[in-house]
C-alpha cells in the first residue's frame, strides 16, 4: 500500500481530469465566490482596481497559478478586458471560448512563472500550495513573479470539519482497527468500531494525508517566510454543508453548492484515488455509504483559508 500511496502523492493532480473534475472545479469557484464576496476579497477591491486599472503605463498582467477550469481566470478577463490575463497549469487545457485577453501556458510552475519574475500586477493562486512537492519555493516563486506593489492573492482548503457547534469533529480512520492494510478489514468491524467518531470526518482526513504534501505549513506562515511579501490579510471561512450555518453570509447558498461540491462531486473523484491508494471495493461503499448519511442530515462545517498579500 506504500507505494500505491508515494504514487498518488507525486502525481501532478491527485483528482481525475475530466470534465467531471472541471465541473466540480466550477462549483468550488463558486463556493469561493461566495465565501469571499467576489472574485477577490472586498477589502483589496480598490488595489485590484488601481493595480489593473487602463490607465497604467503599461498592460497590467494577472496570473493564475494552478488554474484548472479557468474560470476564475475568464472571469477576471472579462471584468478587467484591459488586463492580459495568463492562466497556467500542469494540465493540458483547451479552451475554445476564453476571452482575447487570455492566453494559457502549459507547464511546470518551476519553469513557467520565471518567465514573468516582476511583471505581475497580481498573482492568484488557490488549492494548489498545499498539493506540490516544495510548497515554500512555489511561494517564493509567486513573489518573484509580482511586481513591486503587486498583490499576491493566495487560497486553500483544509481537511478537518467542525460541527454545528463549530467545534472540531473527531474522524473515524480505518487504521484504528488495528491493520495496516485496508483489505483485511472487514466492513462490519469498519461500522462496529466507529464509537460515535465521524465517517465524513474520517474520509477527509484520509483525502488530506494522501495528497497534501509533508512540506506544507499553513498559508500565512508560508508567506510570511518570503520576505519580500507582506501580510494584509488572512481569514478563516466556515462553509455549512446542506445547511445555512449560523451567522454565515451567503450561508443558504453556500450550504447547497457544498452538498453539491462534497456529496456528488468531491466522494466520486476521491473513490479512485481510495482505490489506488489499496481500499477495497467492499471498504469504499461502506465509507461512502455512511459518508453520504452523515453529510446528508448532519451540521458539518468545511474550513477554507484565504491570505493577501503585498510586494
Amino acid at each position: 500500500m506504500t507505494a500505491h500511496v508515494d504514487n498518488i502523492r507525486n502525481a501532478v493532480y491527485k483528482l481525475p481530469t475530466d470534465v467531471k473534475e472541471m465541473d466540480r472545479l466550477g462549483i468550488q469557484h463558486t463556493i469561493w465566490s461566495l465565501m469571499i464576496g467576489g472574485l477577490f476579497p472586498v477589502n483589496v477591491k480598490d488595489q485590484v482596481n488601481e493595480l489593473l486599472s487602463a490607465a497604467q503605463e503599461r498592460q497590467p498582467i494577472v496570473l493564475d497559478v494552478g488554474c484548472g477550469s479557468g474560470i476564475w481566470a475568464f472571469s477576471m478577463a472579462k471584468a478587467f478586458p484591459h488586463a492580459q490575463v495568463v492562466g497556467l497549469d500542469l494540465n493540458a487545457q483547451e479552451f475554445s471560448d476564453a476571452p482575447k485577453n487570455f492566453r494559457f501556458i502549459h507547464g511546470d510552475s518551476d519553469q513557467t512563472l520565471p518567465k514573468f519574475d516582476g511583471q505581475a500586477s497580481i498573482v492568484h493562486c488557490r488549492c494548489v500550495a498545499q498539493h506540490v512537492t516544495d510548497p515554500q519555493a512555489l511561494i517564493l516563486l509567486l513573489s518573484q513573479a509580482l511586481a513591486p506593489g503587486g498583490l499576491l492573492l493566495l487560497a486553500d482548503g483544509d481537511w478537518i470539519v467542525y460541527d454545528q457547534h463549530k467545534k472540531l469533529v473527531e474522524p473515524f480512520q480505518w487504521w484504528d482497527c488495528g491493520t495496516t492494510s485496508s483489505s483485511l478489514v472487514e466492513p462490519a468491524v469498519l461500522e462496529e468500531d466507529a464509537h460515535g467518531r465521524s465517517w465524513y470526518a474520517g474520509w477527509l482526513n484520509f483525502l488530506g494525508n494522501l495528497t497534501r504534501s509533508k512540506n506544507y505549513r499553513p498559508i500565512e506562515e508560508l508567506v510570511q517566510n518570503a520576505d519580500a511579501l507582506t501580510v494584509l490579510d488572512s481569514r478563516r471561512y466556515l462553509s455549512p454543508i446542506n445547511w445555512p450555518g449560523e451567522g454565515i453570509e451567503n450561508g443558504e447558498d453556500l450550504g447547497k453548492f457544498l452538498i453539491i461540491n462534497q456529496r456528488v462531486k468531491f466522494l466520486l473523484g476521491s473513490k479512485e484515488i481510495a482505490s489506488q491508494a489499496g481500499f477495497s471495493r467492499e471498504m469504499i461503499e461502506v465509507w461512502g455509504r455512511h459518508y453520504e448519511a452523515e453529510v446528508d442530515s448532519g451540521h458539518f462545517y468545511n474550513l477554507w483559508h484565504y491570505l493577501t498579500a503585498q510586494k
